[in-house]
């Protein structure tokens, strides 16, 4: 007896020792309400103060910063924290991405260009985890017949030999068309008599029948609707997983254009999981259906809080959906890979009167308009609507408090960036086209409007505050990518720059990631700088940013971000992440 009490207690110090051992291992760090930051380069991004010593922050908000001998005599009995040689900026700020998406995406099938180079090879990789996807349906995301060369569209049998009896689908990489098997459409309910949604085509051929292309979000979207949601607690994990990848790559805050995502209320979710954790802070523009009939903005100060609404103008460049001007190119890309007709230009997706009637709408009741924007023509329709509407219903404070947005920008002309400066809309830029694409922007649009892709520089000179962001998933993250192609817009393959005119100096480049992001989401006042009276939201990196060699900016590392004044547990392994996985699994 006594040698089972003796091994009994033995299994309980053990699995004591374990849990305790487990709990200080994943508990996040903490810091203490007075901290002292010395002993690196701290960068400020105020032109007021552009370096500093050392830095004080107290209660999560900066109140001193200057010489070190300043800030000891200021800072009794702060905790000081040594950066070891390394540099302190401000966090990095991605005005335009979908972090719910990005989660979920990131467990489906893999097929993107990131990690492929031939159609065979992403074939081979759907036949061999197609069985072995999670759920109801296979999802795959990522096709992307512009950066695969040889990537022709999957056809209705293709589709169905792969997935007879399960639902397939499959996502492009800018999520403006996808493909889904015949199961995936009967699922559904989408059959040969069903209209077109709003902003969406079921694409048919000749005979009417379905192809199995689903094109632009209207039409995406209804094949989202009826994929069954994943367990209770998966989309929380995924979620604050996600974060935690946003925080490793020095982000600090999040504009959310957009909250997408199998999910029945994204915006509870994003709510939810930034109260919890104190991880990357969203700041939400929802889609118009997500908005109640008489809600207005929230406060900024809120936690994740809904300030905007989000519309889409037009589709993505890269499957034939940018609203352009002049057609787009006639070649091989164009007409087999992209099954373009001579003469073709995309469509501008919302007629002007329901624009009309919905900017009103969401501009009189104070929200910040974002509209997707790639083509001439779809700028044009949402500055003339504009123009109309804030003629009829100036703001109180003049043309350029709503800071409405045009996104992405990938044609806007010079008079347009006029326009849109004195109408007083704020342009973020999706320069990772010119990173991954650039080697197909002339069989796509030709050398002229290759040569003003993405006109950073000009948008500047025009009055405007410039922003980049990646659009992720579209891309992946990284904000140290964008600060160089910024500076010096080259494509990965080939080394002529792209529209070399429009670069950006290394300072304007991180403006861009910096106060000028905080700026366009109306944040300025308490992040995107290191200043008194602001968030101490900071990153630490291994190089100085303003220094570093151009070729050596995206080797740089982040060693850690801070929120409020607290370090941001980014690991995976962290004990939030441990409950909600406990929570997925006992449900």
């Amino acid at each position: 007896m006594k040698k089972w009490v003796k091994r009994l207690s033995w299994g309980v110090t053990v699995l004591v020792g374990a849990v305790v051992g487990a709990w200080f291992w994943l508990a996040p760090p903490s810091a203490s309400n007075t901290l002292m930051f010395h002993g690196g380069t701290i960068i400020t991004m105020d032109p007021a103060l552009p370096t500093a010593e050392a830095i004080l922050v107290r209660d999560g908000k900066i109140i001193a910063l200057g010489a070190l001998s300043d800030m000891r005599m200021q800072g009794t009995g702060a905790t000081p924290i040594d950066l070891n040689g390394n540099t302190l900026m401000p966090g990095f700020i991605e005005p335009h991405s979908h972090p719910i998406a990005a989660a979920q995406f990131a467990a489906t099938i893999d097929v993107s260009g990131f990690s492929h180079t031939s159609r065979a090879g992403v074939m081979q990789t759907l036949q061999n985890e197609i069985d072995d996807a999670p759920g109801d349906w296979a999802i795959a995301f990522g096709w992307d017949p512009v950066m695969i060369d040889d990537l022709t569209a999957p056809t209705l049998p293709e589709l169905d030999a792969l997935s007879p009896d399960r639902p397939l689908l499959i996502l492009t990489q800018m999520m403006h068309d996808a493909y889904a098997n015949s199961a995936a459409l009967a699922a559904a309910g989408i059959g040969p008599n069903t209209p077109n949604p709003p902003a969406g085509e079921f694409v048919r051929d000749a005979a009417g029948t379905l192809t199995g292309t689903i094109r632009e979000v209207g039409a995406i979207n209804a094949l989202f609707a009826a994929i069954p949601r994943p367990p209770k607690g998966t989309n929380d994990l995924l979620l604050n997983l996600m974060m935690g990848a946003y925080a490793r790559a020095g982000y600090t805050t999040v504009g959310v254009l957009g909250p997408v995502g199998n999910d029945a209320d994204p915006i509870g979710l994003l709510k939810r999981r930034a109260a919890a954790s104190n991880l990357v802070q969203p700041v939400i523009y929802a889609l118009p259906g997500q908005l109640g009939a008489t809600a207005t903005p929230e406060a900024r100060t809120d936690i994740a809080p809904v300030v905007g609404v989000k519309f889409w103008m037009d589709g993505s460049p890269y499957a034939g959906g940018a609203a352009v001007r002049e057609p787009y190119e006639v070649n091989a890309l164009t007409t087999d890979r992209l099954h373009l007709k001579p003469g073709h230009v995309g469509a501008v997706m919302i007629p002007a009167e329901d624009y009309r009637t919905q900017f009103t709408e969401y501009h009189t009741r104070g929200y910040q308009i974002a509209t997707h924007v790639q083509g001439e023509n779809a700028v044009e329709r949402v500055l003339d609507v504009a123009e109309q509407v804030l003629a009829a219903h100036p703001r109180p404070n003049g043309q350029s408090d709503h800071r409405h947005r045009l996104e992405h920008n990938a044609l806007i002309t010079k008079a347009q960036l006029e326009r849109a400066q004195a109408l007083g809309f704020t342009t973020s830029f999706f320069i990772d086209h010119i990173r991954f694409y650039g080697h197909k922007l002339p069989a796509l649009f030709g050398e002229a409007r290759t040569d003003r892709y993405m006109p950073t520089l000009t948008a500047q000179k025009t009055g405007h505050v410039v922003t980049v962001h990646s659009d992720t998933p579209a891309t992946p993250l990284g904000p140290l990518r964008s600060i160089v192609t910024l500076m010096e817009r080259k494509p990965n393959r080939g080394d002529a720059p792209i529209g070399a005119e429009e670069r950006l100096t290394r300072m304007e480049a991180l403006k861009a990631i910096t106060i000028n992001a905080a700026w366009q989401l109306g944040l300025e006042d308490t992040r995107g700088s290191l200043s008194i009276g602001k968030q101490a939201d900071m990153v630490m990196l291994t190089q100085d940013l303003t220094t570093v060699p151009v070729d050596q900016i995206e080797a740089t590392e982040v060693v850690a971000t801070w929120i409020n004044g607290q370090p941001v547990d980014a690991r995976k392994t962290t004990l939030m992440n441990a409950r909600l996985l406990w929570d997925v699994l006992v449900n």
